[in-house]
C-alpha cells in the first residue's frame, strides 16, 4: 500500500510540475526572442525600372527578304535593343549580312557593332566591319550601310581592299548593277581611288 501511495503522489506532482515547467520554458523564449521590425522584415531590391525597360531587347533576331532585282539579303545578330531616343532604331551586337546575288555571286558583311534603322530600313555595320565577296574581294573599312530593302550598299570612308587587280585604297565603295548585264553587280570603288598592282593578278 504504501508503494501504491507513493506512486499516486509522484503521478500528482508530475501533473502539475511538467505544465508549469512548460510554462516557464515558454516565457523564457519570449524574453528572448529579438525583436523584429516590420518594415526591416521584407528586403526591397534596388531595381532600375527605366534601365530595364530601356536595355530590353531580343537575343538572336534575323530578318530577310527579296528585292525587285532577285537579290535575296538576310540580316542577323547576336542581340538588339532598342534605342532611347527613336524607338525604331536599334543597336545590335554581332550583325551580319549576306547577300546572294541573281548571278549567283554572294556577298557577306560582318561587325562587331552596328544600328538597325527600321525607318529607313537600313543596316548600318560599324566598329570595323569586315565584306567579303565570292569573286574575290575582301574589304574592311570603318562602316557599311545595307539597305535591306533595295540591297544598296555603300561605304563612305576608309577603305582598304584586296580583290583580283591588286590592293586598293579608296574614299567610297558601292554595291552597283551593271546594265550592260542584266543581273550581274560588282564592287565599283572612287574617291581617290589607289590601286598597288599584284603582278599575276
Amino acid at each position: 500500500m504504501a508503494a501504491a501511495d507513493r506512486y499516486s503522489r509522484v503521478v500528482l506532482w508530475l501533473k502539475v510540475a511538467l505544465p508549469l515547467a512548460a510554462l516557464a520554458i515558454l516565457s523564457t523564449l519570449f524574453f528572448v526572442a529579438e525583436t523584429l521590425d516590420p518594415e526591416a522584415a521584407i528586403p526591397y531590391a534596388d531595381v532600375d525600372v527605366e534601365k530595364i525597360l530601356r536595355e530590353q531587347g531580343a537575343t538572336s533576331p534575323q530578318f530577310g527578304g527579296v528585292t525587285t532585282d532577285g537579290i535575296t539579303i538576310s540580316l542577323s545578330a547576336a542581340s538588339v535593343r532598342p534605342g532611347t531616343d527613336d524607338k525604331n532604331r536599334w543597336t545590335g551586337a554581332d550583325l551580319a549580312a549576306r547577300l546572294e546575288l541573281p548571278d549567283g555571286s554572294t556577298i557577306e558583311i560582318d561587325s562587331p557593332e552596328g544600328i538597325i534603322d527600321a525607318t529607313r530600313k537600313e543596316a548600318m555595320l560599324q566598329g570595323g566591319a569586315e565584306l567579303k565577296s565570292s569573286t574575290g574581294y575582301h574589304v574592311t573599312t570603318n562602316m557599311i550601310v545595307a539597305n535591306i530593302e533595295t540591297a544598296n550598299v555603300v561605304a563612305e570612308q576608309g577603305i582598304v581592299a584586296s580583290g583580283p587587280p591588286g590592293t586598293i585604297s579608296a574614299g567610297r565603295m558601292v554595291l552597283k548593277r551593271m546594265d550592260s548585264a542584266p543581273g550581274s553587280y560588282h564592287l565599283v570603288f572612287d574617291k581617290g581611288v589607289r590601286l598597288v598592282h599584284q603582278p599575276g593578278s
